[in-house]
């Protein structure tokens, strides 16, 4: 790999993370200088082993750790979980395969898809049993687990589509769209479930009539 393409790489996997953080309530990173080494944390439900080994419980706070070897992106990242996790496909000493949760390396996977998938192992949404480093673990899901999964229901990009949702916004032609400030006067006019509805005035014999488009232009 030449340098100039893994550094660009690395750059461009920082805006990728930091697009996906803007996106999430659910994970924060921090990145080396340069960005080839990252500590990732998910706060949200999974499983784990307690101090004294014996019992099993919820944890709400995971990390990762991320490290992009000398042939990356031809090779794949270095993964290792730092907290205590129990899942079949984590082992012992918290190292982490790609292929082995469904997610076969290539030089086009985004770091932003790889902490997707992390996310889903945390919260016990993914599982192959098939390819188990840790057989207590696969074994204990296998037969004694009675918790219902995945713990944590919710999507990493889970503030995705949060605002702005059913909104129409009107404008002059010719004209391009800006939303303004909250506060700041504009003709661009918000509607959404909250609008209230106006009454239609009757003009002699026209009538609306449920199902009938209502224009609003210059004309």
């Amino acid at each position: 790999m030449e340098p100039d393409l893994r550094e660009n790489r690395l750059r461009t996997d920082l805006a990728e993370l930091e697009a996906l953080c803007a996106q999430s309530t659910i994970l924060q990173f921090e990145a080396a200088e340069p960005a080839d080494r990252y500590t990732i944390t998910f706060r949200g439900k999974g499983l784990a082993r307690s101090a004294a080994g014996s019992d099993i419980g919820i944890v709400e706070l995971h990390q990762v750790d991320l490290r992009m070897p000398y042939g990356y992106p031809d090779r794949p990242p270095d993964i290792r979980w730092l907290t205590p996790i129990l899942h079949p496909n984590i082992s012992f000493s918290g190292f982490l395969n790609l292929a082995e949760v469904g997610l076969p390396w290539s030089e086009d996977l985004g770091l932003d898809v790889v902490c997707e998938r992390l996310w889903d192992v945390a919260r016990g949404a993914y599982m192959n049993m098939e390819k188990s480093a840790n057989f207590s673990a696969k074994n204990w899901f296998e037969k004694e687990n009675q918790f219902e999964l995945p713990l944590d229901r919710r999507p990493l990009r889970d503030r995705a589509g949060s605002s702005n949702t059913n909104i129409v916004r009107y404008q002059r032609r010719g004209q391009s769209v800006q939303i303004p400030a909250p506060g700041t006067p504009s003709e661009v006019i918000f509607i959404d479930e909250n609008t209230p509805v106006p009454s239609i005035p009757s003009r002699g014999p026209v009538r609306q009539r449920p199902g009938d488009v209502l224009y609003i232009g210059p004309e």
